[in-house]
């Protein structure tokens, strides 16, 4: 029986937007996965809890994002954990769920270059293959060497594509700003944040 592949894709999306969207399809297609799994981040251990906006309002916000996409998928797994999220307990937690599944991580360049001092980072390379996005502010394939020389055992495939450079954070000024930023959301997306009537203050 061939084993499912699955790419987790982790992070804050606050909000998602089409840069997102974008890297998870071409790492489907790259990466050959069945499916990809979107995991909003849930207490960050590197982030206050009042610096991201609401876990449901994010989790409601990637639900929107993922309709219309059949190969992919949300998951609550670290909004529903207490205490802060490391990576390598997500992965434990949907190893279990997936027992029969193999496991790629979405990450760009920028956090594969601190992926060595993640939590149990070894643990973490020896479960899954890296699937490394490309970032304007980093070579990919320095970056790519430097993570094996540290971690031999890591198994790391760099996405070929453009590096993408939109930012969450910027997204978020604009519409506190009440510019236009329709065009780089996800249709669903946009809709949520004008119905629940988010980033309307900083």
């Amino acid at each position: 029986m061939t084993r499912e592949r699955l790419c987790l894709f982790g992070g804050t999306f606050d909000p998602p937007h089409v840069g997102h969207m974008a890297i998870a399809q071409v790492a489907l297609e790259q990466w050959a996965a069945d499916r990809v799994l979107f995991v909003p981040t849930g207490q960050s251990p590197h982030k206050a809890p009042d610096e991201v906006t609401q876990s449901g309002a994010r989790l409601g916000m990637v639900e929107r994002a993922v309709q219309g996409y059949p190969q992919f998928f949300s998951s609550s797994v670290e909004l529903d954990r207490a205490g802060p999220s490391y990576t390598i307990d997500t992965i434990l937690t949907l190893t279990c769920m997936y027992p029969d599944a193999t496991f790629g991580f979405l990450l760009g360049a920028d956090m594969l270059a601190d992926f060595p001092h993640w939590e149990r980072a070894n643990e973490i390379a020896r479960r899954v293959e890296l699937v490394a996005a490309p970032r304007p502010d980093q070579e990919l394939q320095l970056v790519c060497h430097a993570v094996q020389v540290t971690l031999p055992s890591a198994i790391i495939r760099p996405l070929d594509m453009p590096a993408l450079d939109i930012s969450s954070r910027w997204l978020r000024s604009r519409l506190v700003r009440g510019l236009r930023s329709d065009m780089m959301l996800p249709t669903g997306v946009a809709d949520y944040i004008v119905e629940k009537e988010l980033y309307r203050s900083l």
